[in-house]
């Protein structure tokens, strides 16, 4: 006796896989999770605090900016008397300023006016200090007060334009003066004051300012209590600390070392040392008065709290949804195998070509859903091939409208008329002739009751198109007609002879001493039966380059031609697409042949099939 194997039936095999393919990924699942928690709560620190610091630099950037333009208020009206910067310039006692005592206490009124309405701009500005260089005084205004002192020796001053001084505690800048301000921690912006356009160094403009206003800008880019965020200039200078304003709380020169040696503007790094280990994020902020740094150092012990709860929690809810997906797999298993068996013979019946099977399975699941939708399937293929066909068909019949579609000028077939019957009048026969010549032509265009003509009436409008060119080219064009009188009744399709002509004049014709001849032919050939249209001239001719490339494009689609910008100047397009139509109008085996004439031109041959009633009816003829 044969023993099976276990596990043979679909339904065994499913049930083994459902629970492998549930229960294997939640047992590892747990395993990983704390791993794969971390993982995430750090690129979602990194995006985050990435987001925070380019915002907190923007803050930084405009809060700084609009700083340093109070300060360049200095500039001002620089030619009005009575600017800060015109005092500046001519100093205390300019002769416009007459030099006594009234007019001393108003010029340090009109300083004091500048400087005040400087301190009132923005409302951190602890004190604003303006040094003059040629008196090597000090104006200090503090709050409504303005204090000024005389120093014994010049004030050294090196600095070629504004930069920003780290915080300190503020100061009175050298002066023995009792200002009476308690000890304010600020930072201050330095701006030197010089004589446009020279260098010559007028003054130094020095505001002290307090942090409140640039500590709450950052206040929300850490955690309070948690995190450190600092403001740092390249120097390792502190501007603003989290934890205070302490010396003790500034970064460590390591720290700057390894932030300003990465080369980048923003990033992070991963920080393990005694003093901190965690991430640091940082930002620079560069101006043309400032280099700072932006700085915020998140602990791993903050920064990964949240992953030991996670990971809990997911253990926990893995291990009850690992108890619903066993039950859960068995049931499903049972259920879906059986109308999974109804579908798969189906599928058999339609493997043998039987489309219009039906599809009756009861179900109300996934694969109930599936059945419905593979009726609503093999519907659809049924369809598209009905319609394909149809396509098919339409596209023929819309090609060749859309090659045969004119435009219907009556209005200009009837002025035609007209000016014919005044030339006659007149006497001016010649007129009268070639008017009813592009009259005959006009009036073959208009007719689009059919796209099959006899060729007689393809060759009435050749004849009155070249009945024009002659008028126009007079004896330079010689033109020759030779046609079978049998052809003349055989159906070709309309204006396919013009095409070739057109050709002719385009790049054959030669205005030069000889005449030069173009031969129209026709004849029937029934062995295989088919009409041959020629037109052959002496004119310029073609190399057998050009010869190769023309039956190249004959051999292409006309779309691929199209798409690849060929013209109809070029002259392939054109030829190709008469053939176009003669292969859409009566069969794949209609033909176009080339080559040089005798005389040394061009000749064009068309090879046209006859349908099995023309062949008959000339048969009889040739009888």
């Amino acid at each position: 006796m044969k023993l099976r194997k276990p596990f043979h039936t679909i339904r065994q095999k499913l049930m083994l896989l459902l629970l492998a393919a549930t229960i294997l990924p939640i047992a590892v699942s747990m395993m990983i999770s704390y791993q794969a928690t971390t993982r995430s709560l750090t690129e979602d620190a990194i995006a985050s605090n990435t987001r925070l610091l380019s915002l907190g630099k923007a803050n930084v950037t405009n809060y700084m900016n609009t700083i340093n333009q109070k300060s360049l208020a200095v500039y001002n009206s620089m030619n009005t008397p009575r600017s800060l910067y015109y005092i500046l310039e001519h100093g205390m006692e300019d002769e416009v300023i007459p030099n006594d005592l009234t007019d001393v206490i108003r010029n340090r009124n009109l300083l004091k006016d500048h400087l005040y309405n400087m301190y009132q701009s923005v409302s951190e500005f602890h004190k604003v200090r303006l040094y003059v260089v040629k008196q090597q005084t000090t104006y200090l205004l503090w709050k409504d007060d303005l204090k000024v002192g005389k120093h014994g020796t010049p004030v050294e001053l090196t600095a070629a334009k504004a930069y920003l001084e780290p915080s300190h505690p503020s100061h009175n800048y050298g002066l023995s003066l009792n200002t009476g301000a308690e000890d304010e921690t600020v930072f201050t912006l330095h701006r030197p004051i010089f004589r446009a356009p020279s260098e010559e160094r007028l003054a130094e403009l020095s505001i002290d300012i307090r942090l409140d206003v640039l500590r709450e800008l950052n206040r929300e880019l850490y955690d309070e209590g948690h995190e450190q965020f600092y403001i740092a200039d390249v120097n390792g200078g502190l501007i603003l600390s989290s934890n205070g304003d302490a010396d003790s709380t500034v970064p460590s020169p390591e720290l700057m070392k390894a932030v300003l040696g990465s080369g980048a503007d923003s990033g992070y790094l991963d920080w393990r040392a005694d003093e901190f280990d965690g991430m640091i994020f940082y930002e620079r902020v560069s101006t043309s008065f400032m280099d700072w740094v932006l700085i915020k150092q998140t602990p791993y012990k903050h920064l990964y709290s949240s992953a030991d709860r996670v990971a809990r929690l997911n253990m926990a809810v893995g291990a009850a949804f690992l108890g619903i997906v066993v039950i859960a797999t068995l049931a499903i298993s049972i259920r879906m195998t059986k109308p999974l068996l109804q579908l798969i013979g189906y599928v058999n019946k339609i493997e043998t070509g039987n489309l219009n099977v039906t599809i009756d399975v009861e179900s109300s699941d996934e694969i109930g859903l599936l059945a419905k939708r593979f009726r609503s399937m093999m519907a659809k293929i049924n369809h598209l091939i009905k319609t394909e066909y149809q396509l098919e068909i339409a596209s023929k019949t819309n090609e060749l409208k859309a090659l045969q579609a004119q435009i219907n000028p009556h209005f200009l077939y009837n002025a035609l008329q007209s000016i014919g019957t005044v030339s006659l009048q007149n006497g001016d026969f010649k007129a009268y002739s070639l008017i009813a010549s592009l009259g005959r032509m006009m009036r073959y265009q208009m007719n689009t009751a059919g796209g099959v003509v006899e060729l007689s009436r393809e060759l009435d409008y050749a004849s009155a198109y070249l009945d024009l060119q002659k008028q126009r080219f007079d004896t330079a064009l010689d033109v020759e007609w030779r046609i079978a009188e049998e052809s003349r009744t055989v159906l070709v399709p309309k204006m396919i002879l013009q095409p070739l002509l057109e050709n002719f004049f385009k790049h054959g014709f030669m205005q030069s001493g000889e005449p030069t001849r173009l031969v129209v032919s026709s004849a029937v050939s029934l062995e295989p039966g088919s009409l041959v249209l020629e037109v052959s001239d002496n004119g310029a001719g073609v190399s057998d380059e050009r010869l190769a490339e023309l039956q190249q494009q004959l051999e292409q689609p006309l779309a691929s031609l199209a798409a690849r910008g060929a013209s109809e100047e070029e002259g392939g397009i054109g030829l190709r697409n008469v053939l176009a139509r003669l292969q859409l109008h009566h069969s794949p085996d209609a033909a176009m042949r080339l080559k040089r004439s005798e005389e040394g031109g061009f000749t064009v041959s068309l090879h046209i099939p006859m349908m099995p009633e023309e062949e008959t009816t000339h048969e009889s003829f040739n009888h």
